[in-house]
This record gives structure tokens, C-alpha cells and sequence, in this order.
């Protein structure tokens, strides 16, 4: 429900926001709302159902998501070329209060109530949670401002922001290994080689998963001259049959009772997939485009859910599986993050080479140039996003390489109550 609040709080700013900071700030509160809501239930489903019948519900929870997913782009559209982009955010009000509504009625969890709030509250690793967005926000502003030609790359303002925020982020992994209490990011979850790398996956999915997200509207709306509404619609071949395959993978997953080959196929496409991407410019066939979208969509519907899955299989202590999860949820999201940043730079970085930098920040107006103007401008939007999809390519092979080393348990029968393999671990929170 703080979760809910926190989202339904981000909506209303970022809809009433008058100005780029505001606007961002509000986005930021929003993020939080909802990277909370999905690591929640994630951790909700993790920790009522056992293990092997986890891939069922996430896949149950994958079919909400493909709903959410054709109407909210079509709806973001709408809105964007009919109304204003302000309902874009408009929208969630009633929606969230719909979903607290059902929360404050059907959900009823059986807590612990020997803790109280302030003492959850004074063990929260406040600093570790500034040391992170500190080091985050200086090495992404460094990386857009310098790709944006706001200052140049070797200016003492770029360099001091990349350096210091690097610096700062290894400050911060010092500070959760050394001294935090409880750390936000406890590297004991990075305990094994196995597990480290199916969190790199994580980070490399949500990276390639929401950088497409971001960059192929701009693509259909630059090339193509699409409306808001219409880039929207392009894109659904990749977010249903990504849901499609999400729902398909999960039921497998709890028939089989086996991950891992669902992850090493999943990348093998997405390599695949990337690699084509490469090829795309200013003359790709609308059939071309959907055939790749619609590889990458079964990429990501192979491997969202799925690496999830493995890391609570390799958990060596069961406790750990509500930060674990959420640790899944901030690397997937964290990746995307930067997956939009770096896919910036790059089409940043080449419109300013060709003179354009105008047009970094609406891309949509391309489409609209005098002919002769417009084929050098798209021509340096198209080489900006083909440097980006090598990147995409590289990564993809990396997680097919990573995912080979990936170690395969077990899950056991199902309806197997895995809860009483775990002694000593703290009792679980039940519905009831």
C-alpha cells in the first residue's frame, strides 16, 4: 500500500509538473512507486508459493502484464496526440486507487508485530541508499550532458562527474561490504560465480528490454513519421509475444520443473535478434521490423521471469529471498536506466556530429524536414542507434556465454513446501 501511495503520489506530481526538473523529480518518485509495487509482488508470490510452482504464477502475472502492456502504449498515445501528455500520467489515479481498493480488501498477511515501525526504520542503510543515487545520478548526468555537447568530453565538468562518480560507487560497495548493519545491497547475495552472473543477466536484460522499449518509438516516429498512437501500436508485436512466450516459459518451467535451458535459449535469440538489428536504417521494410520484433520479444518472455526463478533457486539461505528479489528488481530496473542513457549518448553523440543536436530531444520533428535537410539528420539519427544496437548485440552474446556457467538445481515435485527445507529461517509471511 506505501508502495501504491508513493506511485500514485509520482503520477500526480509528473502530471502536474510545470517544468524538465520538476518533471524528472516527479518521474523519479513514480520509478520508486512502481519498482517497489513489482519487487513486492515478486516477493509476495515468492514467498506464499513453493518453487516449482512459482513459474505458474509469474505467469499468471505475465498475462496482467501483456494486457497493461497493449493498452498502455495505445492509451500514452492517445492521450499524447488527442489530449494532452499530462492524462499519460493522469490515468494511474483512478487505476491505483482501484488497486489499493482490492489490496485493503482481499489482501490480509499475518505479520510479525513484535517489531515496531521505528525500529524498522532505524535500520535502514541510509547511507548506503544516498552513496548509491549520488554515484548513479553524477555518472548518467555526465554520460548525457557530454553526449548532448552540452560541455565536452574532456571538460573538467564531464571528467569530475564520471570520475567522482565512480569513486563514489566504489565508496559505496566498500560501505555495504564493511560497515552497514543491514545493507541495501547485501553482497552476500553475490555469494557464488553462478549467482553473480545470473545477476549480471538481470542487469543485461533490463538494459537490451527497456533501451528497445524507449528507442524503437523514436525509430518509428523519425522514419516512418508515426503518431505517438501509431508507434505505440508498432510495438506490440514486441510486448505480446513477449508476454505470450513469459506465460508459456513459466507453466513449462513448473511442468519441467528446469530453468536454465529456457535462459540459454532465450539469449541465443536475442543475440540473434540483435545482430539483425544492426542492419536496420532509414529503408527497413515494416515486415523486417516485425519479424525482429517479434525475436525479441520471445527473448525477453524467455528470460524476464526465468532468471528470476534461478536466483531463488541457487539461494543458499532462504531468508534471503525478499531482498533477493528485490535486488532483481533494481538490477533490471538500474539496467534500463542505463540501457536509455547509453542509447542516448549514442544518438546524441552522432546528431551532434552532424550538426543536429536540436533534434536529440525531439526526434519526432525529423519526419517533418524539408527533404533535402531531413535525409543527413535521420541519416545521423539511423548511425546513432546502429552503434546502440552493436552494444545490444555484444551484451546479448555476453549473457548467452554467462548463461552457459548458469548452475542447474533442482527444483523438486510439485507442491512441495520448500519452506521446511530452510531451518532457522525467520516464519514466512502467509495469506490468509
Amino acid at each position: 500500500m506505501f508502495a501504491c501511495t508513493v506511485f500514485l503520489l509520482g503520477s500526480a506530481l509528473c502530471g502536474a509538473a510545470q517544468s524538465m526538473i520538476m518533471l524528472i523529480i516527479a518521474r523519479a518518485v513514480q520509478g520508486l512507486g512502481g519498482s517497489g509495487i513489482i519487487a513486492l509482488t515478486m516477493i509476495l508470490v515468492a514467498d506464499i508459493v513453493p518453487l516449482r510452482e512459482r513459474g505458474t504464477y509469474q505467469a499468471l502475472i505475465a498475462l496482467i502484464f501483456s494486457i497493461a502492456a497493449v493498452l498502455g502504449p495505445l492509451l500514452g498515445g492517445a492521450f499524447a496526440d488527442n489530449v494532452t501528455w499530462r492524462w499519460a500520467f493522469y490515468i494511474n489515479l483512478p487505476v491505483g486507487a482501484l488497486a489499493m481498493l482490492l489490496l485493503i480488501f482481499f489482501l490480509h498477511m499475518n505479520r510479525r508485530k513484535n517489531v515496531s515501525l521505528a525500529t524498522n526504520l532505524k535500520s535502514i542503510d541510509y547511507i548506503g541508499i544516498v552513496l548509491m543515487i549520488v554515484s548513479i545520478v553524477m555518472i548518467l548526468l555526465g554520460l548525457n550532458w557530454g553526449a548532448d555537447a552540452k560541455y565536452a568530453w574532456d571538460s573538467a565538468t564531464i571528467l569530475v562527474l564520471l570520475i567522482v562518480g565512480v569513486v563514489i560507487g566504489a565508496a559505496f560497495l566498500v560501505h555495504e561490504s564493511k560497515f552497514a548493519k543491514r545493507p541495501v545491497i547485501p553482497l552476500r547475495l553475490f555469494g557464488t560465480f553462478s549467482l553473480a552472473i545470473t545477476y549480471a543477466q538481470v542487469f543485461f536484460q533490463g538494459f537490451i528490454f527497456l533501451g528497445l522499449l524507449f528507442f524503437l518509438p523514436l525509430y518509428f516516429q523519425a522514419v516512418n513519421g508515426s503518431s505517438a498512437v501509431q508507434s505505440g501500436i508498432d510495438l506490440l508485436p514486441y510486448v505480446i509475444i513477449g508476454s505470450v512466450t513469459a506465460i508459456i516459459a513459466g507453466l513449462l518451467m513448473s511442468r519441467w520443473g528446469t530453468y536454465k535451458e529456457f535462459i540459454v535459449i532465450g539469449w541465443v535469440i536475442g543475440a540473434i535478434a540483435s545482430g539483425i538489428l544492426i542492419t536496420f536504417d532509414e529503408y527497413t521494410s515494416r515486415g523486417k521490423v516485425v519479424g525482429i520484433l517479434l525475436l525479441q520479444g520471445i527473448s525477453m518472455g524467455m528470460t524476464v521471469n526465468t532468471l528470476l526463478l534461478g536466483v531463488h533457486a541457487q539461494l543458499v539461505n532462504k531468508s534471503d529471498l525478499a531482498q533477493s528479489t528485490s535486488l532483481w528488481t533494481f538490477l533490471r530496473t538500474f539496467g534500463g536506466v542505463f540501457g536509455i542513457a547509453v542509447g542516448g549518448t549514442f544518438v546524441q553523440s552522432s546528431l551532434s556530429s552532424a550538426g543536429a543536436s536540436q533534434y536529440a530531444q525531439n526526434i519526432k520533428a525529423i519526419a517533418d524536414l524539408p527533404p533535402d535537410v531531413k535525409g543527413p539528420v535521420l541519416r545521423a539519427f539511423v548511425v546513432g542507434l546502429q552503434r546502440f544496437f552493436i552494444l545490444l548485440t555484444a551484451i546479448s552474446v555476453l549473457g548467452f556465454v554467462f548463461s552457459l556457467f548458469i548452475k542447474k538445481v533442482q527444483m523438486g515435485p510439485k507442491h512441495h513446501n520448500e519452506k521446511q527445507e530452510s531451518s532457522g529461517s525467520p516464519p514466512p509471511m502467509v495469506a490468509e
